[in-house]
């Protein structure tokens, strides 16, 4: 199944912080302070791991799926950012979502009095 791509704004951002405990703002204190919603981590062979909500436990970076990755193997951290605003394709969809509902009710409601003969409108 493939995805959009075409949403402006939204996109990984590296944060070019530094992996040692010597630098400005380590990964920890920034995973601590900000909270973000997922980061994605390379490490020193390349690996590139993909946390939801992570936290710091001890040494770690912990994902809240249980995944973790030891600070000390962290070379890049990077941040999805999604733009603030509108979506093009979020409207679409909700218009032809609506649409499509509006007439599946009208659908449903017909065959009910269709099924029901009619029995409700007469007195």
């Amino acid at each position: 199944m493939g995805h959009a791509t075409a949403c402006a704004g939204n996109s990984w951002q590296n944060t070019g912080l530094s992996t040692s405990p010597n630098g400005d703002v380590s990964v920890a204190d920034y995973i601590e302070g900000t909270h973000p919603d997922q980061v994605r981590i390379t490490t020193e062979d390349r690996t590139q791991y993909l946390l939801y909500s992570p936290s710091v436990e001890g040494d770690e970076i912990v994902s809240s799926d249980g995944l973790s990755v030891p600070i000390a193997d962290i070379v890049k951290l990077e941040v999805w950012e999604e733009e603030d605003g509108w979506s093009p394709f979020a409207v679409v969809g909700g218009v032809v979502g609506g649409i499509i509902l509006g007439g599946l009710a009208l659908v449903v409601g017909f065959i009910a009095l269709v099924i029901g003969n009619g029995d409700g409108l007469r007195n």
